[in-house]
């Protein structure tokens, strides 16, 4: 198993940038990893730009599922991602970001580092403020 290379922390979220070929087994070992890394570690945002990796095919359904169900569980809903990926990746990203979403993980894939960054330091969609007032309302009779 090779080594979480290319994980750095910032500020307000973690960046993992794997470079090399990998099988998509690997790339999924590296990315749960990373996930996490990000959770255990109390970094809520993590940006993944996996244009410098190659070698890995074009996964099936199956493992589309797969692979986001396990990150999904490895982020454990504590871990907001942002992926930047080639485009082909991204064009076929409805299918697992749906499964993300319904899995509790925040998950979006972008072709640009600027877009997937500006989305990822937005707040959590989960994290919406709660009317109080609704609470004090009374109820006519």
């Amino acid at each position: 198993m090779r080594k979480l290379e290319h994980f750095e922390q910032k500020k307000e979220y973690a960046v993992f940038r794997p470079v090399g070929e990998f099988s998509f087994d690997e790339m999924t070992h590296l990315i749960s990893r990373a996930a996490v890394r990000c959770r255990r570690q109390k970094i809520g945002k993590l940006l993944i730009i996996s244009t410098g990796a190659s070698g890995f095919h074009s996964a099936g359904i199956a493992e589309q599922y797969n692979f986001v169900e396990q990150i999904a569980a490895d982020a454990a809903a504590l871990v907001k991602i942002a992926h930047v990926a080639n485009p082909k990746w991204v064009r076929s990203r409805d299918f697992r970001v749906m499964v993300a979403k319904n899995r509790g993980l925040e998950l979006e894939n972008f072709q640009a580092e600027s877009a997937a960054l500006e989305w990822l330091l937005k707040p959590l969609k989960n994290s919406r403020s709660v009317d109080k007032s609704a609470s004090r309302r009374i109820n006519p009779i």
